[in-house]
């Protein structure tokens, strides 16, 4: 009882039984000792702390990370969040009402009082099992919300917490009979956190309660009685036990009579092998009969699988137990496949722990699956400060914080950015100084006052948030550097010159957030049944509904999946502890979802690029030029909205121009106001989510979106004025007509109060026309390009969703962590206890919507209508559509018809559907009434795009010509990242199939096999990540 005091000892002793933990290292300030993995390498016993991540004896731990204090009676847990998730911490505490958390996002640093664990956080989909036993043979396992997700207790109309009872895998029935032992706890209770890894389920243990049970269920109780009935029966009437049930005793556990002579004991058969002999179908001796002695190992020898899980077997790594991690991961009992009928019974299908629900089919078909694919919400302007200096105090930082001369330096961490702030304040006060000093020598003076002018941009970029590195990158690269020999011939490198590159941007903004929890919402409406009973949250806070969330590794589109979750799932609380809860940004995700790496692409890209720039700078007039000079400059005509865009557009030279000369206004006005102040007398304003403070522009006292300043601003648009065109060669640089677009958008829709609002709408709507010109040629100019380019950049996220469609139309356990156990189905208040929905949301860059939607609309076949797998409607309201604006969603919905064959492809039908978006015109959003615009914070309905009847199989052959066709000479090097598609997985889908057609088939009375249906050549084509 003592060792589970100490959370140390218990890891200690779990890892010496072969149980998986968390990895972890302890900061241990008593002296404790470890006899596992705790201690690290041993080495120094100090913490060294990092923006994102601790290092203890040797150990690095990154965040999020957990901090436990070694007393187990000390419940003041707390979790660590890293920069790219907006930092913070979450405190866990014993449930007080309906919290059992809170989120404080101003503390990052951890305690340094006393001693704690430190461990990874380890993901498990915003869920963790709480496991009860009843000797070593039996286990209760409930699922419950876990505390971390936005710490809100989900209670029953009894005030208790919401918990459903879950299938246990043979590890974790394996763990249990060893915690039971080991521990010494026959009535325990333990903590598990269940991780998907590819097809296998691995659990650690994260902390062991003992003496625990059950609080509310009937069936425990029920099993409880049966166990103490077997235990006394098995002791002291044994005869009278002329069965036994599938439940191991407790006695197994027990040790023979300590009071009965040893010669008596060789002679009478222990009460344990007494038990055992019961297992073993052996018929009880008469009473005048000597009982056969039945020795332990013999009896070890002869035990079913099932029975092996007792105290003969060893219980720890010194005993010769293997690591729990490599019994087979199966789940103990079978879960119920999902197979519909108009009556709803429990079918036997003559095997044992194989349950199948046949459930009361209301409706025609059922929802097996809903795979979406979004863009990120709204976003700041991305920007970025250039500055070459061969200042001695810049040279001095740099080579003070690198190793290597030659080499860039990157700066994200919070102590070096705060020590190049002060380095620029220094910087700015020096040449203040020598302003003054130079009084009327012009020319030094206005030479100094240009880099003044740069450094205090530069220091308000810094100052502008807290710094924590979060969204803020400085590289410093070296242009010019001195080479010497030293006095012991050694080589000396000295840097003269570096540039200065400060990025910052990009960031998801109020609005975004405000968006993308609104599109969750909507999703949750829309796209599942809202029946009275709850619908999609009803399944979920049921375990019946499978989500995966994952995202490209920018910190933008994970905060819009995690504000979608929020929406979705109807959370509660701050973004970063949904973030690390639910959204997932493996290497395989990120690689899938980045358009970047692909060399081929890149040039495909290149020359899309460069016959824009050729086409869209031509000085013509729309209305005076023929069809075919209008598909020269934006391609087909069918593509509806290039040729419209041009149409309003006119003359596309003319047009470049006039937004030129537009830009050149808006500078001339921002400068004016710039000059009733100075930059010095500027203090930062946070707006949002940095620090706080006053920005005034003096006389007009203007407080700018999320602090920043008027010149952070009248920057931003002069660099983009001095890029957009170049006089000495006459040419636009059309790649930032995006640029912007986007800016005056942005400033259209939070810096509505500048007073600009006439010059920022005109330049909107020049912008906003050649924009709509540019970017969807962006990915091809012709439709061969479009569908080239889409195949080779959508090729692995076509895999994945190929992959989606594959397994939940199987019907496969892949990834579904959380399976309601259904031998508690009396005593739960679910009717449709085989029903499962699978959910799986990608959110990734504009590029990946614009790619993946040419690869849909767009086919190298005849242009037949039988050929696509889009209506000639859905090609239409593509090709119409202007813009893909931010959460733009293409949406696939799989649906089962129960009543037909599993042999006939039109059992499982598929739904694409297509939202544009967030496309509320920012024009009418003036400060006055703005926040009473509700328009702002929705996107447009989605719409059916898909042809009617489209099989799933369909589409499977669709995506899978695609995938071919799209294969490059670098996919080699990509499945690195990427893992392959393996044989194993193929063949498992097509069992898998082939078995739930039996069953089907079974179950309708026929006895031969079913015709293979027609897609299973083609099953599980990609990985099972």
């Amino acid at each position: 009882q003592w060792t589970l005091m100490d959370r140390r000892k218990v890891y200690d002793l779990l890892e010496s039984s072969g149980i998986d933990v968390p990895r972890h290292v302890y900061m241990s300030r008593d002296g404790y000792v470890s006899t596992g993995t705790g201690d690290g390498n041993g080495e120094g016993g100090d913490i060294i702390e990092h923006d994102d991540y601790i290092e203890i004896n040797g150990v690095v731990i990154h965040k999020p990370f957990v901090e436990k204090p070694v007393d187990a009676d000390d419940h003041d847990i707390a979790i660590y969040y890293p920069t790219s998730a907006g930092g913070g911490c979450k405190k866990l505490f014993r449930k007080v009402g309906d919290r059992s958390s809170e989120f404080y996002p101003m503390i990052n640093d951890i305690r340094r009082d006393g001693s704690y664990i430190y461990e990874e956080f380890v993901e498990t989909q915003g869920t963790d099992v709480k496991m009860y036993t009843v000797g070593p043979d039996y286990g209760h396992a409930e699922a419950r919300k876990s505390p971390t997700v936005d710490g809100k207790v989900e209670r029953n109309s009894d005030g208790k917490e919401v918990r459903f009872p879950v299938i246990l895998s043979l590890r974790e029935k394996e763990i249990a009979r060893r915690i039971v032992i080991v521990f010494k706890q026959q009535v325990c209770g333990f903590d598990l956190l269940r991780v998907q890894q590819n097809d296998s389920l691995v659990s650690y243990v994260c902390d062991v309660n003992g003496w625990s049970f059950v609080k509310n269920s009937r069936k425990y109780y029920d099993d409880c009685a049966q166990i103490l009935t077997e235990h006394m029966l098995a002791a002291v009437r044994p005869a009278r036990l002329s069965c036994f049930s599938a439940l191991d005793p407790l006695l197994t556990t027990m040790p023979d009579n300590q009071s009965t002579p040893k010669k008596e004991r060789r002679k009478t058969a222990s009460a344990m092998q007494r038990v055992s002999r019961m297992l073993q179908g052996v018929p009880e001796p008469e009473e005048d009969e000597e009982a056969p002695i039945i020795d332990d190992a013999s009896l070890s020898s002869k035990r079913s699988d099932a029975d092996a899980a007792s105290t003969q077997a060893p219980t720890t790594l010194e005993e010769g137990a293997v690591p729990v991690s490599q019994i087979p991961h199966q789940l103990s009992v079978e879960p119920p496949s999902i197979v519909t009928s108009a009556a709803s019974s429990v079918v036997d299908d003559g095997h044992e722990d194989v349950v199948s629900v046949k459930e009361p089919s209301t409706h025609k078909e059922e929802l097996r699956c809903v795979i979406a694919v979004v863009r990120h919400g709204d976003r700041t302007p991305k920007q970025k400060l250039k500055l070459v200096m061969s200042e001695p105090r810049v040279l001095a930082y740099f080579h003070d914080h690198t190793k290597k001369p030659k080499k860039e330096l990157k700066v994200k961490a919070k102590k070096p950015l705060e020590e190049f702030l002060k380095t620029i304040i220094l910087m700015i006060a020096e040449k203040e100084a020598e302003a003054k000093a130079y009084g009327s020598k012009r020319k030094a003076s206005n030479d100094s006052g240009q880099l003044l002018y740069k450094l205090r941009h530069m220091r308000d970029v810094l100052q502008r948030w807290k710094i924590g590195g979060l969204n803020r990158k400085l590289q410093i690269k070296p242009q010019k550097w001195d080479e010497t020999v030293g006095e012991n011939g050694e080589e000396i490198i000295k840097c003269t010159e570096v540039q200065l590159i400060l990025k910052w941007g990009g960031n998801l903004t109020k609005l975004g957030e405000r968006q993308a929890i609104n599109l969750g919402q909507r999703i949750r409406h829309e796209l599942y049944p809202d029946a009275p009973g709850g619908g999609i949250l009803r399944l979920h806070s049921t375990f019946r509904h499978d989500l995966k969330i994952k995202t490209s590794d920018e910190g933008r589109v994970m905060k819009t999946a995690a504000a979608s979750a929020k929406g979705l799932l109807e959370l509660e609380g701050e973004i970063p502890p949904i973030l690390v809860s639910l959204v997932h940004k493996e290497k395989d995700s990120i690689h899938m979802l980045d358009p970047s790496g692909n060399k081929e692409v890149k040039k495909e890209l290149e020359i899309c690029k460069k016959k824009i720039n050729e086409n869209l700078q031509k000085d013509v007039d729309f209305d005076k030029t023929s069809v075919e000079e209008h598909e020269q400059i934006v391609g087909p005509a069918e593509l509806t909205s290039l040729h419209t865009a041009l149409q309003e557009v006119k003359n596309p030279r003319k047009a470049l121009f006039e937004i030129r000369a537009m830009m050149g206004d808006l500078l001339e006005q921002l400068d004016e106001m710039l000059g009733l102040m100075t930059s010095c007398d500027e203090s930062n304003h946070e707006g949002g989510d940095g620090k706080e403070g006053e920005s005034a522009l003096s006389a007009v006292h203007i407080k700018l979106y999320k602090g920043e300043t008027l010149l952070e601003l009248t920057e931003r648009w002069r660099l983009l004025y001095r890029k957009f065109y170049d006089e000495d060669t006459d040419t636009f640089d059309l790649s930032r007509v995006p640029d912007v677009h986007d800016n005056v958008r942005f400033d259209m829709l939070h810096n509505p109060h500048l007073g600009l609002t006439e010059t920022l709408e005109k330049l909107y709507n020049m912008a906003k026309a050649m924009a709509d010109c540019i970017v969807p040629q962006e990915y091809g100019t012709t439709i061969l390009e479009k569908r080239s380019v889409g195949q080779k950049m959508c090729r692995l996220l076509l895999d994945k969703l190929k992959y989606d469609l594959v397994i939940a139309r199987t019907d496969d356990q892949v990834d579904m962590r959380y399976m309601i156990n259904m031998e508690y189905s009396a005593d739960l208040p679910i009717n449709t206890m085989g029903r499962r929905v699978r959910t799986r949301l990608y959110f990734t860059s504009e590029s990946h919507l614009h790619t993946l939607l040419n690869v849909l609309r767009f086919t190298y076949d005849d242009p037949r209508s039988s050929s696509f797998i889009l209506s000639e409607y859905g090609r239409a309201l593509v090709d119409k559509t202007p813009e893909l604006c931010y959460l733009t969603q293409i949406v696939f919905r799989l649906f089962e018809d129960p009543k037909k064959d599993m042999s006939d492809p039109k059992r499982f039908r598929i739904e694409i559907l297509f939202s544009p978006g967030a496309t509320a015109t920012p024009l009418h959003m003036a400060e006055m009434d703005r926040d009473l615009d509700n328009s702002r914070f929705e996107t447009d309905s989605l719409k059916l795009i898909s042809k009617e009847g489209l099989s799933c199989q369909e589409v499977e052959e669709y995506f899978t010509d695609c995938i071919d066709q799209g294969k490059t000479d670098e996919d080699d090097d990509a499945s690195v990242l990427c893992p392959p598609t393996s044989a194993e997985n193929k063949k498992k889908g097509q069992e898998l199939k082939d078995e739930r057609q039996q069953k089907e088939l079974t179950q309708n009375g026929q006895t031969q096999p079913a015709e293979a249906d027609a897609s299973g050549a083609k099953t599980v084509d990609a990985n099972a990540s």
